[in-house]
């Protein structure tokens, strides 16, 4: 990716529009980013990334509402945009920022877009201009995600170093963003929760095995057995339990046989008892059911006569149902009848209003059609007003047109007058300018010269302090080393000592242990004659003696480290030395103080020399200010004598126009007026004309409906009357027929429906009754002939005994058969049980290995994860080294830790230094500022060349870099723009934020970030 345009709005501190235009840079490839602390060096960085990713290029810049400028207006929004090329395409992003105006309740709309270049065009590079594709988009283009991005394109201030002195843990956060291993992390968790479920699979049936045996008291009953024995145990024999469960089987099978026989005798006793019960039952019902039913047939015998009448009444009613529809026919033409005839009053009375109607509508048409000639009249005026109306709409315009150019005249005639006065001062000022720019030139012919000499007089001073200093560390060091040496002599005579008196003490231990008469293990004799006595304040225990030696250890150890130490700081002072006397330096001259004058002097030069630069760059400003005032002079007198020219023609015009309308019209709202006007009067006499036309066909039409319909429900009346009569007389004749001698009478016998099926129910129930009772008494004297009543509750009493003592055996039974069932469940559920939780223990035990094993508790610290980032960290180190060996004059080689980290946190990324000069190894947080910054470069280039041998089809063509260079010296600048140079010679573009002046001296492009005095900043490229 390399950038082409940045352009940032209201972002920052940019207050307006600021456009970088990385074409300015022409050939150089390689340019310093400078200016004053918080003027906006850092947001261009942020500028791109943001653009880019829609997120700043730092960690402590994640609010992205924050990068709205302060200085920005309200109606301003807040944008990025930036143009930039990749595998020979060209693309351009643009991000806006949503931020809420003042006074509203919501943020602005937000935008995301991204375009690519095609035929000279942007067409769009997505599907929707939205914020998920585009960052896919990108993502896909670069190659790399924003953390990415951060870590190698684009290394923020201070940032970048923690790669090299963070822990594992946050190495590892780091590479898993870079390198993309989140799926081993995730493995870590899914076997988590793995380990977590089959810890609660084996704990759950664990408790159901507890809870079996706590089942089996409550389902067994208690008694002089294995089982219960084994249970009132502290640790119950899970073998010995099953074993008890089966004799416990065995022992309730043989109760349950026995019970059931005992069952099986009673219960047939029992039933042949109950036979007989019922049989003495049944014949004792029977007695009871003929009483009652020879009872019930007397009384329906005397309820016959009644019964008779209430036949004769049916009969009678079923012959006047017979007429019924007759009479219900005649009913329903009359009222048909008389609906129809009111039917025909109500059409009488509607015609004669229809005929009044239409008197009334003839009346008003003759009115309005006597107003023929108001109408048309009215139609001719408002046509000649509507012709006038283009006229005096183009007089307005015409007006406008005038007012408008006699503006412009008087607005060019001005700007002309103030053009000119202005050239004449910018004149004026130019000649000073020059004057002031060949004086400072003048002055500065030295500068090379006295820049040489302060250079020189730098290192000389530099050299002379370092080897003063020397001279310090070394009398500093011969005392540690004295004091050491002395400290070995004093623990060497403490520990000999201590050890003697250990030595005696075991002698004295061994002769405790010695008896007369047995032999020694030492001498072998039988005789003790003399033992070994030891006092009680002269026991000396083992601890104590290797605590000695290892105090006498540590000393050696100091005494041997600044010997070396040493030896080696009095071979740098010799080099040092040498070095001083080949360039035949002065010690006692005071090398500071010359520095200090030729520094100011320098100081001063350097002054002017800047602003000799702003002079010049003032005179080429002003030059093309003077270009441009030139050329605006010309444009704005071709400008005035066109518009001049313009108004005369149009005043013509105008004027001629005026004399076509009448002046009461020339205004275009008194014309509009006057045809709305108009167009009301033509409009009420239009609808008045048509309404009466309406009006009349309407009542004439209503005549003729009302007409036809009198006509047609007269002859349905005079119908109706007929039907009526003809169903009455029919009526009459069937009075007769059925034997009815009149009306009256037909009414008196006629019943309802309801009240016939009631009749006719209440007969034919009677009638099934009594024959039922008649068959009844008649079988029931057949059943009882012979036969006499029994006594029951005697036989009562000996079936419900009987009863009871069955229901005890079968309970017996039962209880039997339930604890021998049981015996046998718990039996099978206890073994089920145990057998699947010594599986699920194992397997839970399989699974906590492995997940150990790769969250990385195992010796090393080190996880599945991590051990996927070691191969990557030392790819990445080996390429850090190729530089960082240049860079340190081969004294410095990054090699990777094996060391644990403390506290038992995880290993396996920690980075050490391996010094040449002194041959060891430490952390690569005991390196100095600049040392820590050159080996940062160094380790966030190789991660670049790493991930760009992973992903081929990645082109790293632009470098950013945020400050480090202040912690180095003057030989450690030089090889990092030394390195810096043969990457950008490489084809890729570095910009660096840097205040350092051998840095901005030694690289010829420069993008200035200049402060106003308003707190917003501005850019340009100024190439030396």
């Amino acid at each position: 990716m390399k950038p082409i345009i940045l352009t940032m709005t209201a972002f920052g501190p940019y207050k307006d529009k600021e456009v970088i235009d990385f074409r300015d840079l022409k050939d150089h490839r390689l340019f310093v980013i400078s200016g004053k602390t918080g003027a906006g060096k850092t947001t261009i960085f942020d500028g791109i990334c943001f653009a880019l990713y829609g997120q700043a290029s730092g960690e402590d810049r994640t609010d992205t509402k924050a990068l709205r400028s302060q200085f920005a207006h309200d109606d301003m929004q807040t944008t990025v945009e930036l143009t930039f090329d990749i595998h020979k395409r060209r693309f351009r992003v643009v991000r806006q920022i949503p931020y809420r105006k003042k006074g509203n309740k919501s943020d602005t709309l937000g935008r995301c877009e991204l375009f690519e270049e095609k035929d000279e065009q942007f067409v769009p590079a997505v599907d929707r201009q939205i914020v998920t594709e585009v960052n896919e988009k990108i993502e896909q283009l670069l190659g790399f995600t924003h953390a990415q991005f951060s870590q190698i394109m684009m290394l923020p201030q201070g940032e970048f170093r923690k790669f090299l002195t963070s822990d594992t843990a946050n190495k590892e956060a780091i590479m898993r963003k870079i390198f993309k291993t989140e799926p081993y992390q995730k493995i870590v968790e899914q076997l988590k929760v793995k380990k977590e479920e089959a810890n609660a699979e084996y704990l759950r049936e664990k408790q159901l095995g507890d809870t079996i045996l706590h089942q089996i008291p409550a389902k067994l009953p208690t008694r002089d057995s294995l089982l219960f024995t084994e249970l009132q145990s502290e640790y119950p024999n899970y073998h010995q339990l099953l074993v008890g469960l089966q004799q416990e089987h065995a022992y309730h099978e043989i109760q349950s046989k026995e019970t059931h026989k005992e069952y099986t005798r009673l219960y047939k006793v029992h039933n042949e008892k109950q036979q007989e019960l019922h049989e003495a039952r049944s014949i004792n019902e029977q007695f009871a059911q003929l009483l009652q039913r020879q009872k019930e047939l007397d009384g329906l015998q005397a309820k016959q006569p009644e019964m008779k009448s209430l036949e004769q009444q049916l009969q009678q009613a079923e012959r006047a149902a017979r007429l019924e529809d007759l009479e219900q026919q005649v009913k329903s033409n009359v009222m048909e009848w008389q609906k129809k005839d009111r039917g025909y009053s109500e059409t009488v009375t509607f015609l004669a209003d229809a005929e009044r109607k239409l008197v009334s509508a003839k009346a008003s048409y003759e009115q309005e059609l006597a107003k023929e000639s108001e109408r048309n009249e009215v139609k001719e005026q408002l046509l000649t007003l509507k012709n006038l109306l283009p006229i005096v709409s183009g007089l307005a315009e015409q007006r406008q047109v005038l007012e408008e150019l006699t503006n412009t005249v008087v607005r060019v005639e001005k700007s002309l007058l103030g053009n000119q006065q202005a050239a004449k001062q910018q004149k004026e000022a130019m000649t000073v300018q020059k004057n002031e720019i060949s004086e400072l030139e003048t002055s500065l012919e030295d500068y090379e010269q006295l820049v040489d000499q302060l250079s020189t007089s730098k290192a000389v001073a530099k050299q002379v302090a370092l080897y003063k200093q020397q001279l310090t560390q070394q009398y500093e060091l011969e005392t540690h080393f004295t004091t050491a040496k002395q400290q070995v002599e004093q623990y060497t005579v403490v520990y000999q000592a201590l050890e003697n008196r250990w030595i005696s003490n075991q002698a004295v231990a061994l002769a405790a242990s010695l008896h007369d008469g047995e032999s020694c293990p030492v001498c072998g004799s039988v005789d003790h004659p003399a033992k070994a006595e030891v006092a009680e304040d002269e026991h000396i225990s083992k601890q104590q003696l290797d605590t000695a030696k290892l105090e006498l250890t540590n000393k050696v150890q100091t005494f041997h480290t600044k010997q070396a130490e040493l030896q080696q700081l009095k071979q740098r002072i010799e080099l040092s030395k040498a070095e001083l006397d080949e360039q035949q330096v002065d010690l006692n001259r005071d090398h500071q103080k010359e520095q200090a004058d030729l520094t100011e002097k320098v100081a001063v030069l350097r002054n002017k020399r800047e602003s000799l630069k702003q002079k010049k760059d003032q005179q080429n400003q002003a030059q093309k200010a003077m270009d441009e005032l030139t050329k605006e002079l010309n444009t704005l007198e071709q400008q005035r004598n066109e518009s001049k020219a313009e108004l005369e023609t149009k005043r013509a015009l105008y004027n001629y126009a005026l004399t076509k309308v009448p002046e009461n019209l020339q205004e275009l709202s008194a014309l509009q007026q006057q045809i709305t006007s108009k167009e009301t009067i033509s409009q009420q006499l239009e609808s008045a004309w048509k309404t009466i036309q309406q009006k009349l066909q309407d009542a004439s039409t209503e005549k003729i409906k009302c007409e036809s319909r009198e006509v047609l429900e007269k002859k349905s009346l005079a119908d109706m009357k007929a039907k009526v009569d003809h169903s009455s007389a029919s009526f009459t004749k069937r009075l007769t027929e059925e034997g009815f001698t009149s009306e009256e009478n037909y009414r008196q016998v006629k019943l309802p429906t309801s009240k016939r099926q009631a009749i006719q129910q209440q007969l034919q129930v009677f009638a099934q009754t009594l024959h039922t009772l008649q068959s009844s008494v008649e079988e029931l004297k057949k059943s009882v002939d012979g036969k006499q009543r029994t006594d029951m509750e005697v036989m009562e009493h000996e079936v419900e005994t009987m009863k009871t003592q069955y229901e005890e055996a079968f309970a017996l039974c039962n209880q039997s058969k339930a604890r021998e069932q049981a015996a046998q469940d718990l039996y099978n559920e206890l073994k089920n049980s145990k057998s699947k939780e010594a599986e699920l223990e194992k397997t839970y035990g399989k699974i906590v290995n492995l997940y150990d094993l790769i969250r990385g508790q195992n010796h090393l610290k080190i996880s599945f994860e991590r051990y996927i980032q070691i191969e990557y960290l030392e790819r990445i180190i080996q390429a850090a080294n190729i530089r960082l060996r240049d860079l340190s004059n081969g004294q410095y080689e990054l090699v990777r830790s094996d060391r644990q980290e403390t506290r038992g946190k995880q290993s396996g990324l920690g980075i050490d230094v391996h010094d040449a000069y002194t041959g060891q190894t430490r952390d690569v947080k005991t390196l100095s500022g600049g040392e820590k910054f050159n080996a940062s470069l160094c380790l966030a280039l190789g991660m670049a060349d790493v991930i760009q041998s992973f992903q081929g089809a990645v082109r790293m063509e632009t470098m950013f870099i945020d400050e480090g260079f202040g912690a180095l010296d003057e030989e450690a600048i030089a090889k990092a723009i030394d390195t810096l140079i043969a990457l950008q010679q490489s084809g890729r573009m570095i910009g660096i934020i840097s205040h350092i002046d051998e840095m901005k001296e030694a690289i010829p492009a420069t993008l200035q970030v200049t402060k106003w005095r308003e707190g917003y900043s501005k850019t340009k490229f100024v190439l030396s």
